[in-house]
């Protein structure tokens, strides 16, 4: 079954390659707006994508735009103010400069409690889901429940709502794809959001094809796709390489939980002989599954509260291929889509308690920095994991205790948060991870 289910992804990627338009090849120079010098590390990243690049000494920059119908490229520096380009794809090349304007500084505000800032509070809705757009929120909302009354809000900085949609079903969650499209995530339908300057827009996608198609596929780079077989119920899975140019594909790498991959295994061995030989006959049968695979999921192991899912996230920074693997406790980084080139040792998910490591990773898709999530009584705390020695760089505890939805964006992490026992609704908050 395994296995079918990635032979349908790779016909439909197939079919995906055939209609690839190629890439945009955008070159310019950002500069200061007062100065008229180049401005030296400004990350130039496509929006919503994990496609990053930096400015040169003088302030040049190159960077290839996956061609599409809308793309926007952001150019974010530590000193200025992050700017939105949105890109022409009328042609092959672009010529793009960009100039930055200084932050102000701001005289630090004495507060004793050091509360987060509130992004978005409202008397009338809570916040149950958001993802980011360029500079602007959308919001899954609802007033009382969320499956009766909910709606996808587009607002801005300044918490103003500019447009707001009607949910035609009993909504989930906001998810990002790798393509940087939003969608909304409901029981029986998904619907891209789609926003058209100040209008709000949903329609629906296939669910079998997004779910073959969209949902496995992990990042893209400049001529390949990046998917995975992953499934919950297996102790391990492979990561693959898509060439959109001659439609080949390669193994990046496999992961094994190799602790629980042993315990899986070994159900076979708790079987009488009769339910061996059924195991034997079935595994003939199912394409893709092995004796010890219909033996986890005749004893329900698989599904079972001793079976611990697999966690190794996959991530594409500086057209490197970083893979966070926590069962060899290494990094393993791959350049022209499958060439090992190094491994970075790393233990940040062994605490001393073990419950503290929440097995995600969150990156920031505007700097390309990784960030582990940890929980000790209530609280969260992100740590800043640097991706060339797997050091931990920085620890952040966020002051709300409870919070949820935790995102990282631009260096300051947001998260949803209603303080217990009260009748405010639920908000959005941030913080600096500074």
């Amino acid at each position: 079954m395994k296995y079918k289910i990635y032979f349908v992804l790779l016909v439909n990627l197939m079919a995906f390659s055939a209609n690839a338009q190629g890439y945009l090849l955008v070159r310019g120079k950002v500069t200061d707006e007062l100065t008229g010098k180049g401005v030296e590390h400004v990350h130039v990243k496509v929006n919503q994508r994990n496609i990053i690049g930096k400015t040169q000494s003088d302030g040049t920059y190159s960077i290839q735009v996956p061609k599409s119908k809308n793309a926007t490229l952001v150019f974010s520096h530590t000193s200025y103010e992050t700017v939105y380009e949105p890109v022409s794809m009328e042609s092959d090349t672009l010529q793009l400069d960009v100039k930055l304007k200084l932050k102000l500084e701001k005289l630090p505000v004495v507060n004793v409690s050091d509360e987060p800032e509130v992004v978005f509070k409202s008397t009338q809705i809570n916040i149950a889901d958001y993802e980011f757009h360029e500079d602007n929120f959308l919001f899954l909302v609802y007033g009382k429940r969320l499956n009766k009354d909910s709606e996808v809000y587009l607002v801005d900085a300044e918490e103003n709502i500019i447009a707001k949609h009607f949910i035609p079903g009993e909504p989930v969650e906001l998810y990002c794809d790798y393509m940087g499209n939003v969608n909304l995530i409901c029981k029986t339908g998904i619907y891209r959001v789609m926003v058209y300057g100040d209008q709000l827009s949903l329609y629906e996608l296939p669910l079998e094809s997004f779910n073959q198609l969209i949902k496995p596929v992990v990042d893209t780079l400049e001529h390949s796709l990046l998917f995975s077989d992953f499934m919950r119920q297996f102790p391990r899975f492979k990561y693959y390489a898509f060439d959109k140019k001659d439609t080949s594909v390669s193994v990046i790498r496999e992961v094994v939980h190799t602790d629980m991959d042993w315990r899986y295994n070994f159900e076979y061995h708790f079987l009488n002989n009769a339910d061996k030989q059924f195991a034997k006959r079935m595994a003939k049968r199912l394409n893709g599954y092995d004796k010890f695979d219909v033996a986890a999921h005749m004893t329900g192991f698989a599904n079972s509260f001793l079976f611990e899912e697999i966690y190794a996230p996959l991530f594409v920074i500086n057209d490197t291929i970083n893979i966070f693997d926590h069962y060899e406790d290494k990094i393993w980084k791959y350049m022209d889509d499958t060439v090992l080139v190094d491994s970075v040792s790393f233990d940040y998910h062994k605490p001393v308690k073990k419950n503290s490591w929440k097995k995600e990773l969150i990156m920031d898709e505007t700097t390309g920095q990784v960030y582990g999530l940890f929980q000790k009584n209530g609280y969260y705390s992100l740590k800043a994991i640097n991706a060339g020695n797997g050091e931990v760089l920085s620890e952040k505890k966020l002051y709300h205790q409870f919070a949820e939805k935790v995102k990282v964006k631009d260096g300051f992490v947001y998260y949803t948060y209603k303080p217990g026992q009260s009748l405010t609704k639920k908000f959005l908050y941030r913080e600096p991870l500074d």
